[in-house]
């Protein structure tokens, strides 16, 4: 009689683990469809896209426990996992390209999300706000890029917060205070506060302008022209749509995670995350879908940098970057995650991107500042034809 509960209780299980099974492997198929399929076709594709990397691990942890159940149906996790072969790159990295002792026509590129330069979370505390300026600019001086891409840029009008971002910026990198080295793309003008993105350039800026969008968001992209050694590259620096979560979604979404649903309206907390995530889907997919048709009309090589608040296996990121190198898969190395904002785990959402025609050396996640739920990220492109 135990013998017979036994059995039964085996073959439960094992129906229960095939359950399980044909639910990761089909989670990791639509993974693979993200980054084709539109978010408001499907926002489930589009979640899955989102959590590709973890669903590809379950997947192989799959894989290795069927080997040792029933070999056969290890082949259900395996073959979404040989579909999605082509996307672990753009998450994780053996082998880096370091830069070469002598890099031809090498240009240092820089994107950084700056968080405004935390000046909200030092709030008034002066010494706290300085040592936030301090660490920024030394952090510039350091790196000193050829090209820096800033969003959530922040500047201040009255200078009473004693925080001049763009001529500390600007002494840090040793960079003249002519609009030919930088230009600031800001939003609410009419405030004493403005944000939006801006780019410093060590070679002169000839030509700029904003990329329209079908959107009203405040996230926007832009693009400069500079002069190289004659010829003239387009910078485009690009922040499309964010999640816009307040200090309730992080709550209700850490209480998600971690199962705790104690609070009554919860429910209706939830849905209101989900609708706030999903339009957000839907907002950059426009976005992309016109940037993307800008990039298409320019005739010059160009430098695509930003924050695009999706992973590499989504639809935005796709849509941007196909045909183009991503210097994260080019010369990168380890776990390519570049956003750190709890509770969320961390994710890879700022990218480097160029023609094909370019080498890039040497990707770079700056882990050693922390003034922003962002890491910086800069590369080295050899601004050199490939023969």
């Amino acid at each position: 009689m135990a013998s017979k509960k036994l059995s039964i209780l085996k073959s439960i299980g094992k129906w229960l683990l095939i359950l399980v099974t044909v639910v990761a492997a089909t989670a990791l198929f639509f993974a693979f469809l993200a980054q084709i399929l539109r978010p408001s076709f499907s926002h489930i594709v589009a979640f899955c896209g989102l959590f590709f990397f973890y669903i590809f691990l379950t997947n192989i942890l799959l894989v290795l426990v069927w080997i040792f159940i029933d070999y056969r149906l290890a082949l259900i996790p395996l073959v979404p996992i040989l579909i999605n072969v082509n996307n672990v790159d753009r998450h994780f990295q053996w082998h880096a390209q370091d830069k070469p002792e002598t890099c031809a026509n090498c240009i240092k590129v820089m994107s950084y999300n700056a968080r405004v330069f935390g000046i909200y979370d030092a709030n008034d505390d002066v010494k706290k706000r300085k040592q936030y300026k301090k660490t920024l600019l030394d952090f510039f001086s350091k790196e000193c890029p050829d090209i820096l891409c800033i969003q959530e840029y922040f500047y201040d009008k009255t200078g009473k917060l004693n925080f001049n971002t763009t001529e500390g910026i600007l002494n840090a990198m040793e960079l003249p205070d002519s609009d030919r080295n930088y230009r600031l793309f800001l939003s609410n003008s009419s405030g004493p506060h403005q944000f939006g993105l801006a780019v410093f350039s060590r070679y002169r800026i000839v030509n700029s302008g904003f990329v329209e969008t079908s959107d009203s968001s405040n996230n926007k992209a832009v693009f400069v022209d500079i002069r190289y050694n004659g010829d003239t590259l387009r910078i485009y620096n690009i922040h499309l749509q964010s999640m816009s979560l307040g200090e309730e979604d992080y709550a209700t979404s850490e209480a998600v995670l971690h199962s705790d649903i104690s609070d009554p309206e919860i429910e209706a907390k939830t849905a209101k995350l989900y609708h706030k995530i999903t339009r957000a889907y839907d907002l950059r997919q426009w976005q992309a879908k016109s940037i993307r048709a800008h990039i298409d009309s320019c005739k010059k090589p160009v430098i695509i940098c930003g924050d695009f608040n999706d992973s590499p296996a989504s639809y935005s990121a796709h849509k941007i970057g196909h045909g183009f190198k991503d210097s994260f898969r080019s010369s990168g190395k380890g776990f390519g995650a570049t956003f750190y904002g709890e509770p969320f785990p961390p994710y890879r959402i700022d990218y480097i991107f160029h023609d094909k025609q370019y080498n890039d050396f040497g990707h770079t996640i700056c882990t050693d500042i922390n003034i922003s739920d962002h890491k910086p990220i800069y590369t080295y492109i050899s601004i050199l034809e490939k023969r």
